[in-house]
């Protein structure tokens, strides 16, 4: 029997944003608190939310979310909600603050620590603050998803914080947001996009709706992101990524597997996420090559490489090309990860709860040569 999973309204398009002040009012929010990152707050950014704002509404603004969520930056942002007397949150950014909102509307209205919510999901009431997201990176799928992995500390891995209740309750989509993201930023969250989909899409879950929604979002992500990294202000191009960011957030529904299991091996650094796992991608893909059901077949189909019984290799090798042309690194090394604990990487990746939805699951010692592979 397959769950069809709901997920939060959406608000999308250009000029998307000019809904948020009936939406903050919509569901009886005056006080907000905008979590944020400095650098869009220097960007212009912030300021353009913050000028949609009814006059006389005031909002507190937290702009030190750090470039992977941290149980720190979370309790800070706890911090300006209470001395603010905010009544609700708005996440504008890309996935580390739209996670951190996630665990902070838990904690606003549950008390406690977010320690404890990440070691034990269960403890995760309904009662939770009003949240918006508005991403401003076309990648994550962060602004639909309903968990995301917050770090203890800034160098420990990743835990989880997974649950119904800390599903935003609205995205607002707006590529507008989108088009002065920098040329290796736009190619890893595109990146990052495509893995979402393609996993999404290989899960031993039934969804159909969703798994069209996987493979348009290939699709999209395979034909736009090389335009929108060549040329930022191209908006036809940053609109089909967007989109394909949605879609692939909709697809983590489904479950992840090995590329994001891989992710945590090298959890213990500040690695950029989208970077990671599109770094990582080819060599599951080659693991993968020669699996029976059709899937590989059909995701070569939405890439536009031929689909054939090598379709895994092919994937592959049209992942590890488009990686170079669009000039990101070809190994974890090249990212700059300098540990060399290799037992405790293959305990990290077998490990993972993401192993759990894969149609094709490492051993361990599958795992051992796969590290080694795309540490590099």
């Amino acid at each position: 029997m397959a769950l069809l999973p709901s997920f939060p309204e959406v608000h999308f398009g250009f000029g998307a944003l000019s809904v948020l002040p009936s939406e903050l009012l919509k569901r009886g929010i005056d006080r907000p608190l905008i979590i944020t990152d400095e650098g869009l707050v220097a960007y212009g950014i912030c300021q353009k939310l913050l000028d949609t704002l009814p006059k006389g509404m005031v909002a507190a603004v937290f702009d030190r979310i750090p470039e992977n969520p941290t149980i720190a930056g979370i309790e800070g942002a706890l911090e300006a909600y209470v001395t603010g007397r905010c009544n609700g949150i708005v996440g504008l950014g890309g996935g580390s603050v739209l996670d951190s909102g996630k665990a902070l509307r838990i904690v606003t209205n549950q008390g406690g620590r977010v320690l404890d919510y990440l070691k034990d999901p269960d403890k995760i009431g309904r009662n939770v603050a009003p949240y918006i997201t508005i991403p401003t990176t076309a990648g994550t799928g962060a602004e639909v998803t309903f968990g995301g992995g917050i770090h203890p500390e800034t160098n420990a891995p990743a835990l989880g914080i997974r649950s119904p209740n800390a599903r935003p309750d609205l995205a607002i989509c707006d590529p507008e947001l989108t088009l002065s993201l920098p040329p290796r930023l736009t190619a890893a969250t595109g990146m990052d996009a495509l893995t979402h989909c393609v996993e999404g899409f290989l899960s031993i879950r039934e969804n159909p709706p969703v798994e069209a929604a996987a493979l348009d979002g290939i699709r999209r992500v395979i034909e736009n992101v090389a335009r929108a990294t060549k040329n930022g202000q191209d908006r036809e191009a940053r609109e089909q990524l967007m989109m394909a960011a949605l879609e692939g957030g909709m697809s983590i529904y489904m479950g992840l597997g090995p590329i994001h299991a891989l992710s945590m091996a090298f959890g213990d650094a500040p690695l950029h996420h989208g970077t990671l796992v599109t770094v990582v991608m080819p060599a599951v893909m080659r693991f993968y090559n020669g699996m029976d059901g059709g899937k590989l077949q059909r995701i070569a189909e939405a890439m536009g490489i031929p689909a054939d019984r090598d379709a895994g290799n092919r994937i592959a090798d049209a992942v590890a090309q488009m990686n170079e042309d669009l000039g990101l690194p070809v190994s974890v090394r090249k990212m700059g990860y300098d540990k060399s604990d290799l037992e405790r990487m293959i305990d990290a990746a077998h490990g993972s709860y993401f192993n759990l939805t894969t149609p094709k699951r490492p051993s361990r010692e599958e795992y051992r040569c796969l590290v080694t592979e795309v540490l590099g």
